[in-house]
């Protein structure tokens, strides 16, 4: 270890090292992601794209015959998901199962950090399609699914930087959690911003990335207060790394401009609470 060197100033080495820690976003769920916030999307083509993928296709056939979703007669292609679950819901699955797999570390300590990330993000993601759907903004359902899936991706890149360093012995200690927020805090919004850039994601999702935390958000851009709210009701339900109980979600910004009510906003914890396994 490089006793010269702070924890920081060690993980500030690899971020700006210009090395890639996380593999590039899956090339399939993004074809996916494009074609499924079309107007009118192409389910014909959105077979095509996943059935190209043999490893994506028995995964996301596997979910579509689980309990949850299971209907009378096994489903044994993604057309014949398509019609038993819906064109969205595959689509969501294509996104949960490719995204799901970078978070995992063999380092235990990281590995369990990863594992509430993951929680938040995926819970963030389906609350944003949640609150979109009942706004009415049903054009932006798929949108802010794949923004809230991807909006903490800063800290995923951070986690792994920090099980690598752990990995190669530049430290000799266990950093705290308390360590480790302090510095995916101060990191995880730009890094993510710029990590997002270099898979090529458009910038719609690039600015949640990047923004979702400044003290203020653009109220025409509803994309972000819907991030933002699902974000806060994950945090309050202790889906994540940042717990808070005490937030007063109907009196945030984020609810009043979207006109939602403390009833909404309890129905809208109920749903989380049902899907919370639904995805594992």
């Amino acid at each position: 270890m490089n006793k010269d060197k702070s924890f920081l100033e060690i993980v500030n080495d690899y971020l700006n090292s210009g090395e890639t820690y996380l593999p590039i976003f899956n090339k399939t769920a993004l074809r996916v992601q494009q074609e499924i916030t079309n107007n009118d999307p192409n389910h014909d083509l959105i077979v095509e794209i996943i059935s190209g993928d043999q490893t994506l296709t028995s995964e996301v056939l596997r979910k579509a015959n689980s309990s949850f979703f299971r209907g009378l007669h096994h489903v044994r292609t993604i057309k014949e998901a398509i019609t038993r679950i819906g064109i969205a819901e595959v689509a969501k699955l294509v996104l949960i199962i490719t995204q799901k797999r970078q978070f995992q570390s063999k380092d235990k300590h990281i590995n369990a950090l990863m594992e509430l990330l993951w929680r938040h993000s995926q819970q963030v993601a389906i609350g944003a399609k949640w609150i979109a759907v009942h706004c009415d903004f049903h054009q932006l359902s798929n949108h802010v699914f794949f923004a809230g899936l991807l909006h903490d991706v800063g800290k995923l890149l951070i986690l792994t930087i920090i099980s690598k360093i752990k990995t190669e012995g530049k430290i000799d200690f266990q950093p705290t959690e308390a360590l480790i927020s302090e510095v995916m805090s101060g990191q995880h919004t730009t890094q993510g911003y710029s990590l997002m850039e270099s898979w090529n994601i458009p910038e719609i999702y690039c600015v949640v990335a990047r923004d979702h935390h400044l003290e203020s958000f653009e109220a025409g851009n509803f994309i972000m207060p819907i991030i933002r709210l699902a974000d806060m009701v994950c945090n309050k339900m202790g889906y994540g790394l940042n717990i808070d109980p005490s937030i007063d979600l109907s009196s945030t910004p984020e609810a009043i401009l979207l006109g939602l009510s403390e009833i909404d906003l309890v129905r809208l914890e109920i749903e989380l609470e049902d899907t919370l396994y639904t995805y594992s």
